[in-house]
């Protein structure tokens, strides 16, 4: 029994079915032997497994969940700085590169300092060219040019490093930067 028979028999018989409920003297023409009602339950019955037998025959259909995302890497902050560093010891006498990398820690170490002061740029500018804005002599020494003022065995210990002491300076001070700015986070949340 095709799907359009079916479903056509369907239809009259619930519009039937809602019209006896409205008018229940309209059934009465209607055969309601056990013959009839033994042939339409056949035909329900055939009608049933039709669909049955049709759904077992369709292929499933399964949904297919797109490729998950790949992760991007992403550059780390600072591999620049240290991969300029880095060249710094095949370079050994770019002195230009040097200055822009003084320039660029500076920069940030004032900033730094002004954010934890809560002072003005000259007075940040000063305690850079002091030393006085930590107590590590090597950073302090990366942005004041002297002589680090620190006892003789660290001072030769640098001097025999394999490192070059810009280098070296260099990666203090941005260490020394960044413990001013945790120290800053830290005052900020026990202030919250």
């Amino acid at each position: 029994m095709s799907r359009s028979v079916t479903a056509t028999l369907g239809v009259l018989l619930g519009v039937v079915g809602l019209a006896a409920l409205a008018v229940p003297q309209i059934t009465t023409p209607l055969p309601t032997g056990e013959t009839f009602v033994l042939v339409v339950g056949l035909v329900l019955v055939l009608g049933a497994v039709a669909q049955v037998q049709r759904r077992r025959h369709t292929e499933l259909d399964y949904a297919e969940t797109p490729d998950a995302e790949l992760a991007v890497d992403l550059p780390t902050p600072g591999d620049d700085l240290d991969r300029r560093l880095g060249r710094l010891r095949l370079t050994r006498f770019n002195e230009a590169e040097r200055h822009r990398i003084n320039d660029e820690i500076r920069d940030v170490a004032a900033a730094t300092i002004r954010r934890r002061e809560r002072g003005s740029a000259e007075a940040a500018e000063r305690a850079l060219d002091e030393g006085s804005w930590t107590d590590d002599p090597f950073a302090a020494a990366f942005f004041t040019g002297r002589v680090p003022e620190a006892p003789t065995t660290d001072r030769l210990r640098e001097l025999f490093d394999r490192e070059s002491p810009f280098k070296r300076r260099a990666v203090r001070a941005i260490d020394a930067v960044e413990r001013l700015l945790e120290s800053e986070v830290r005052r900020e949340a026990d202030d919250e």
